[in-house]
């Protein structure tokens, strides 16, 4: 497509959207797509690991009041956002205890789907631990895929498009925990997208999930075993993989460029370089946290 995109991406948690599709929202943002995050929960619930260490281990008295922690988590999303070059991130604030499909979700989803337009939108795979774990990904998915359809409707519609949308939906391969409800899902994504040139970029952007668990080594060690694990059997360092809700329609076979060089260069090019751990490269900076007040009991 010629020119300016529109992308919308509903994630479930905070950092939902630089762990997943980070890279992704980066590069589009670098060519000049227009890109919307749309973040479900507020994540402090079970998300924030000073918080609830605090309360596991020390208390109530001391943990962090939530509308402060939300606000703190708020505050490092739009951070890690920014160093990807997208600017526009829509909190929800629904509590991600125990996210479900409901009408207030679908229509929260709705509303900001129906602002944007987008061409494109990227949500969690609906499968996801077979749509029973109680993280959500699979719920804010659902919720999202079912807003598409609200979204087109003279309730929500303000202005018009010329066009439905979203165009096509991309399912975020799943890359989360292994257990037996992900016994027999699928984590082939038939999409990649190389986020080699940006990855030093979403080692950053996570460096700054303070109250989660990112900064540091774990950022890099994520990042080593999921992008490079999805890159890896097509010679990219580095890659985040996706899944096409529907099929995509071309007036011929499509070629892959990439593919086309990649068959015609020697095995000793194609892993010359390609397989350095360079997510280590990137240096990093502990940030001071100044603690907020104490808890209130309410």
């Amino acid at each position: 497509m010629k020119g300016k995109l529109k992308i919308m991406a509903v994630v479930c948690h905070p950092a939902d959207a630089i762990d997943g599709p980070g890279g992704t929202l980066c590069r589009h943002a670098e060519r000049g797509d227009d890109i919307t995050v749309v973040v479900c929960t507020h994540g402090v619930e079970t998300h924030d690991w000073k918080r609830n260490d605090t309360l596991r281990f020390e208390g109530t008295a001391s943990a962090l009041e939530t509308k402060t922690a939300i606000g703190i988590k708020e505050k490092e999303v739009v951070e890690g956002m920014g160093i990807l070059g997208v600017k526009d991130v829509r909190f929800l604030g629904f509590a991600d205890g125990l996210l479900t499909v409901t009408t207030e979700l679908m229509e929260a989803i709705a509303t900001v789907m129906a602002d944007v337009q987008p061409h494109l939108l990227i949500v969690h795979n609906p499968t996801e631990e077979a749509g029973l774990a109680c993280v959500g990904h699979a719920d804010s998915a659902i919720a999202a895929l079912k807003a598409r359809y609200l979204a087109n409707t003279p309730r929500f519609l303000k202005k018009p498009t010329g066009r439905t949308f979203p165009s096509q939906v991309f399912l975020m391969t799943m890359n989360g925990q292994t257990s037996q409800l992900t016994a027999e899902g699928e984590r082939y994504g038939n999409v990649l997208v190389d986020i080699t040139p940006v990855v030093d970029r979403k080692v950053r952007a996570m460096d700054c999930l303070r109250s989660q668990y990112y900064p540091g080594l774990l950022a890099r060690k994520c990042i080593e075993i999921v992008n490079g694990r999805m890159g890896l059997h097509r010679c990219l360092p580095y890659a985040e993989a996706f899944q096409t809700l529907v099929p995509e329609v071309y007036s011929h076979l499509p070629v892959n460029e990439y593919l086309l060089k990649h068959a015609s260069t020697p095995l000793s090019e194609q892993y010359k370089n390609k397989m350095r751990i360079m997510v280590n490269d990137v240096p990093f900076k502990p940030a001071k946290i100044k603690r907020a007040g104490g808890f209130r009991n309410r």
